[in-house]
């Protein structure tokens, strides 16, 4: 339980702050709470830096540092359009049954297993020693606002009955977060880059504190770094789809309004 409420408490930390950016702007962001010292690779007690044999691949499994060659990227085709092969989009219940083969599958390559599952909402696995939580977004119903249930004096608003959800199992894959034992910022910078390019971002610091940011048409990726030793460390990765993004927002703008372009759209009519 105090796992899955660390995971929540960092995601909604790290999706206000990609939130609030405007998109021409890239503004400093904080590094949210650090991850619990569970998920810590075998031989590094505690979760303390240990010297792997390959960064992590942006897919989770072990990607080595090949040379650049002296070729410059700059991030006119890096492409972040969802994560390990699954487009943003995809549906909880499609996600939930790859999962679930993945999990009892004995030919898979790697062992799935599934942590956590809250409908339509995200999937936390381990894979690997490595923590994935996989979120997804489902519109809010439409309700009218005169339906809504209004107080009365000395009265107790009674919940209404819960209706059968017909949209079940349709919300949309938009964010993913993936958690490991800490490596070395650069090493994994360097894995990143070869397949998204130079950074478009960046609020590190001399303190070794901060993000990389990536910034493509089609979603964000965020490395959080943090000092260890006078070193810089990322133990985060966090990918997220611009256009899912764009429609939560303009959702939640709509949906914290709604009495208000209520009584707006009734002047015009």
């Amino acid at each position: 339980m105090k796992l899955r409420i660390y995971f929540l408490t960092v995601g909604v930390a790290f999706m206000a702050a990609l939130w609030a950016q405007a998109p021409a702007t890239r503004q400093p962001t904080t590094r949210p709470a650090a991850p619990p010292r569970a998920p810590a690779r075998p031989g590094a007690p505690g979760g303390n830096p240990t010297q792997p044999t390959s960064p992590p691949g942006t897919t989770g499994q072990p990607a080595p540092v090949q040379p650049n060659n002296g070729s410059t990227n700059n991030n006119q085709n890096a492409q972040i359009a969802g994560f390990d092969g699954v487009a943003w989009g995809t549906t909880y219940k499609d996600m939930k049954e790859r999962f679930r083969v993945m999990a009892s599958s004995a030919n898979a390559n790697d062992n799935v297993e599934i942590i956590s599952d809250n409908p339509d909402r995200e999937i936390l696995i381990r894979r690997r020693e490595i923590y994935y939580r996989y979120v997804f977004y489902k519109k809010p119903a439409d309700k009218p606002v005169a339906s809504m249930p209004k107080p009365s004096a000395g009265k107790t608003i009674e919940k209404p009955a819960q209706e059968e959800d017909a949209t079940a199992g349709t919300a949309k894959f938009f964010f993913v977060e993936s958690i490991f034992p800490l490596l070395k910022e650069d090493e994994l910078y360097k894995t990143l880059t070869q397949k998204y390019g130079q950074r478009t971002g960046s609020s590190v610091g001399e303190a070794m504190r901060g993000a990389y940011t990536w910034d493509t048409p089609e979603g964000f990726l965020v490395q959080w770094v943090e000092p260890y030793q006078k070193h810089g460390y990322t133990r985060s990765l966090y990918y997220l789809s611009r256009k899912i993004r764009d429609e939560i927002k303009n959702d939640l703008q709509a949906w914290q309004f709604v009495r208000e372009i209520k009584a707006l759209d009734a002047l015009f009519k």
